[in-house]
């Protein structure tokens, strides 16, 4: 194994590899360094740290609950109720 390194200001979407023909068809390991995290950056990680949160806080009561077959046909379930109900 070897090690490629640069230094690059991240601008868009791709970061250009010189002399990526070497390189192609080949498994890397990919980390990026960044110097410090500005609001842009922290905003998404913050946010989605925020709604993994609310996820479990949603399903850690449902832990104890029994768990429902895969063969009831949930679409169907929620027509019928629907039907009943209005």
């Amino acid at each position: 194994m070897y090690a490629i390194e640069f230094e690059t200001d991240i601008t868009g979407n791709f970061i250009e590899l010189k002399d990526y023909e070497q390189l192609l068809n080949k498994h890397a390991k990919v980390i990026v360094l960044v110097d410090e995290m500005n609001k842009e950056t922290e905003q998404p990680i913050t946010r989605t740290i925020k709604q993994l949160q609310q996820f479990n806080d949603i399903i850690s009561p449902r832990c104890n609950l029994p768990m429902v077959s895969k063969e009831i046909d949930i679409n169907t379930l929620c027509n019928e109720i629907n039907r009943d109900i209005f």
